[in-house]
């Protein structure tokens, strides 16, 4: 069956489903008290006088929003009831679906003799997959922002704008459950004001409905910030604006408007001390588009190639606006969306020593980075929601991503004598993405799934390297001059499309079966030329070194699986066998694989569970791994495409142990994983001096890697303890100057937190962090770091908050040298609970330190990094909050 085949049989199947009709009517409306408030947690039960007939029931959400699904022209009794309220009992029929069905309930007029009150307060609760924390017990009202809060909860971590619990990476983002900017992590938590938040809860394995419970491969973990009652229908946000010496500025701001139908947030930010920016890389991760039913494609590769997160910086302005809305048109539409645009102007110092190791010999050098950079991003996404009944959802949803980048940079590297290098690189590259899929219920067994997706991407970029001293000239045909000049011109083009019918069989009380037909196909094409430059302005063209690849690759594949539960014990089988037929580059091949997997979830009690995976499979390279000839990726670095190359394969086990049982006193986590990966993807270095060509290979011999991690928290009295141990081992296989070395390579954290609470007005965390980097090639190469921190915030003479972060940073590099650095950043406020009103001073790096130590290790190189950092920053602050 040839692809258009496939598509109109895709299409007429969804047809078939769209427009087909049941014999049910829809009942939905409001449950609201006298005063018209809404109602939480009514329920309405509808019992059929008919026999034969299913009893049907709901329960009104937290806007008092209810929905029954009923059989046309059946007598119901319904009865409506809540505790406190007289329940309402009516005979009803309907013939059509009614949308404004509202019910009124009145108050129960009882008189109590005497209460009492016997209640346990837990500031944690676990109930089945949710863990809800109450922050009024690990908060004192001196937070601003929704991370100050994170900061403060047992068992949670903010790194770099990403939130875990117990380890685990949060993925979905929600307030009041409701996507917030399709789920960002790090947007939420560097905007939601603190003082909106009641709870915190964190679900585990989330999905955006209820009919992907058995559907949807994916297991997100969600963060839902419930707010305030009196925050849930009113506008209220906050402006910032800060001004103060050396020229350094901010303003800020962030909007919010919710109410039971519509939604609204606005962001915006301006700054010249890297305060609150978003990179290109943060918008790729707001993939937008992206399917609950499709697992993360191997036939997938990001080209997006210019994205730089620039995080430490030493010179700054970004300005960013970002807008987000969510509107229910009825009861069964609803639309979400938002438009983010990013405009960062950037530049990065750092100095460096860098280590070259080869079969015979060490290459030391050390090297001068000045880059600047000049980074333009907008995303726009929009997703609509169409829910016909309570058997049928309809996703659309489609993302649209636009870069423009440029950036120049001056390097100094000194070998045997210095070399100055000039890099200069603009280009720009945009993403379309669109879906639809839809999940049915057909009927009490089966569950079915649809889903269709396509991707284009283009991208152009245009790369110049220029030196006065000759470079690459091992590996390029360079003409002698006295002024050498390098460009290569860059045009990628590549689509995917994805097509799955998947299907949920409840066979049995004993045993389920789900089964599914997927189509996944690549088409991209990669262009690159590279000439010389002379210095009267004539061009020599490397015509012999140009790419010109197309490539596709498609992949038919089905599934079959089966679930069982046996006692406290759930096991699922799944086999999935895929064809591919892949051409590339005047090579054709086609294979079978078949892709197996195995879990096992063994409950040992309430909240304590062991979970068992394995899983063998494969993946396809990045497209520019089979390109025919060369391509430059930096004034001494060269890569040589291989087109005869194929795929890697690897198995993958994991052990994961979770107690959560006595939650409120202490939990625990451990996880243990290991892969074996062969054949296996790899770089052949070949070594001259500095410069370095990189071939793309695949080895028949294992590379492994393990990864263990244990999270313990404590709570007790007024404080909580976090203990946490990770180690991750890695054994490459690295093929330099053609020959092959063991690579072993481990990385060990060590980390533990004491927060305490030491009366109402008063906190403070204490965190002490140990990590270690060892490499063992030849000989061993070792860094460590002790890193000791404190947070602390309190408010004093009533309406005066303080706060201040200090760490200090004690680093081994790699080659034993010592370095100690301290950082530090304090704000002091005034704020008047009831005013609108509040002033600041913000210091950052009062200690004015400008270096921070970064040391990496990667294929044959360790560098040892000095990153320049933005000096002192003193601002006097003014903030209007809604």
């Amino acid at each position: 069956m040839n692809l258009k085949n496939l598509i109109n049989c895709f299409f007429l199947l969804l047809s078939c489903i769209v427009f087909s009709q049941k014999n049910n009517t829809t009942i939905s409306g409001f449950v609201t008290d006298s005063l018209q408030q809404p109602l939480t947690n009514v329920t309405l039960i509808a019992v059929p006088v008919k026999e034969k007939v299913a009893v049907k029931y709901a329960i009104s959400n937290a806007k008092g929003f209810y929905k029954l699904e009923l059989q046309k022209g059946i007598n119901y009794s319904l009865k409506i009831s809540h505790l406190a309220y007289n329940s309402i009992n009516e005979q009803v029929s309907f013939l059509e679906s009614k949308s404004n069905y509202n019910i009124k309930l009145s108050l129960k007029n009882e008189n109590l003799d005497e209460v009492v009150i016997n209640y346990n307060y837990q500031p944690i609760v676990k109930n089945k997959d949710t863990i809800t924390y109450k922050l009024n017990s690990f908060t004192n009202g001196n937070e601003f922002k929704m991370k100050d809060v994170l900061n403060k909860l047992p068992g949670i971590k903010t790194d770099d704008n990403t939130i875990k619990v117990q380890g685990k990476t949060v993925t979905k983002l929600l307030v009041e459950g409701k996507p917030f900017f399709d789920g960002s992590t790090k947007l939420a938590i560097e905007n939601i004001p603190a003082g909106v938040m009641d709870k915190i809860e964190i679900i585990s394995n989330y999905k955006e409905s209820e009919l992907l419970r058995n559907l949807a491969d994916n297991e997100d973990l969600a963060l839902n910030v419930v707010l305030k009652e009196d925050k849930k229908k009113f506008r209220f946000g906050d402006i910032e604006t800060g001004i103060g010496l050396d020229k350094f500025y901010s303003f800020h701001t962030a909007l919010f408007k919710y109410n039971p139908t519509s939604n609204m947030s606005f962001i915006g930010d301006i700054n010249n001390f890297n305060n609150s920016s978003i990179s290109f890389n943060d918008l790729s991760r707001l993939v937008g588009g992206s399917s609950n039913l499709f697992r993360k494609s191997n036939l997938s590769s990001n080209l997006l190639s210019l994205a730089s997160n620039n995080k430490n910086r030493f010179e700054s302005l970004t300005r960013f606006s970002a807008l987000n809305f969510q509107h229910e048109f009825n009861n069964k539409f609803n639309a979400t969306g938002y438009a983010i645009y990013s405009n960062n102007d950037i530049v990065n110092k750092s100095l460096s020593k860098r280590e070259y190791y080869t079969d015979d010999q060490t290459i030391l050098e050390t090297r001068n980075n000045f880059r600047n950079t000049d980074n333009k991003s907008a995303i726009v996404n929009l997703k609509l929601n169409y829910n016909p009944n309570a058997s049928q959802k309809w996703i659309y949803n489609f993302n649209y991503l636009l870069n423009d980048a440029k950036f120049n940079k001056e390097s100094l590297s000194t070998l045997q004598n210095t070399n100055q290098f000039f890099s200069d690189t603009n280009g720009d590259n945009n993403s379309f993405t669109h879906n639809l899929e839809g999940y049915l219920k057909l009927n009490n067994k089966h569950t079915l799934g649809v889903a269709f997706r396509q991707n284009i991407t283009n991208s152009t970029s245009t790369n110049n390297w220029s030196s006065n001293n000759a470079f690459l000239e091992s590996f390029l045909p360079l003409t002698q001059a006295s002024h050498y000049h390098i460009q290569q011109k860059n045009k990628i083009n590549a689509q995917n499309l994805n097509l799955l019918i998947k299907d949920y069989w409840l066979t049995s009380r004993y045993y389920h079966l789900f089964y599914s037909i997927g189509f996944n196909y690549k088409k991209s094409r990669i262009k690159s030329n590279i000439r010389q430059i002379l210095p009267d302005d004539s061009v020599v063209e490397f015509s012999q070194l140009n790419n010109n690849n197309p490539l596709t690759l498609s992949d038919l594949n089905f599934g079959l699986g089966i679930k069982s539960q046996l006692g406290n014990v759930e096991l699922i089988l799944e086999a999935k066998p895929h064809y591919y037929k892949f051409n590339r580059a005047q090579i054709k091949d086609t294979k079978l694989f078949v892709e197996p997997k195995f879990k096992l979830d063994y409950k040992i009690d309430d909240d304590v569970t062991l979970d068992f995976d394995y899983a063998y499979g494969n993946k396809y390279l990045s497209d520019f791994n089979y390109l025919e000839n060369i391509r430059i990726t930096g004034f001494n670095s060269i890569v040589q495409g291989n087109p005869n190359l194929l795929d890697e394969r690897f198995h993958n086990f994991g052990v994961y142990y979770s107690n959560y049982k006595n939650i409120d006193t202490y939990s625990l986590d451990v996880s243990l994983d290991y892969s074996i990966n062969n054949p296996v993807k790899n770089n052949s270095i070949t070594q001259t001096g500095i410069n370095q060509l990189n071939t793309s290979v695949i080895l028949n011999l294992p590379e492994e890697s393990l990864g263990f991690n244990t999270e313990f928290g404590l709570i007790f009295n007024k404080s909580n303890l976090d203990l946490s141990f990770s180690l991750d081992f890695f054994k490459t296989n690295q093929v330099i100057n053609n020959e092959i070395n063991i690579i072993n390579s481990y990385e060990y954290n060590l980390s533990g937190k004491w927060g305490i609470k030491l009366n109402k007005k008063t906190q403070m965390s204490l965190k002490y962090n140990y990590s270690e980097y060892k490499v063992s090639f030849d000989e061993d190469s070792r860094s460590t770091e002790n890193k000791i921190s404190l947070n602390f915030d309190s408010r004093f003479l009533k309406n005066f908050i303080f706060k201040t972060n200090f760490s200090t940073h004690f680093v081994n590099d790699f080659s034993n040298n010592t370095q100690n650095y301290v950082l530090q950043n304090l704000s002091l406020g005034y704020y008047q609970p009831n005013s609108k009103f509040s002033y600041g001073l913000k210091f950052n790096n009062i200690y004015n330190n400008g270096v921070i130590i970064r040391n990496t290790f990667s294929n044959n190189l360790l560098i040892s990094n000095q990153v320049f950092t933005l000096p002192r920053v003193f601002l006097f602050e003014l903030k209007y909050k809604f």
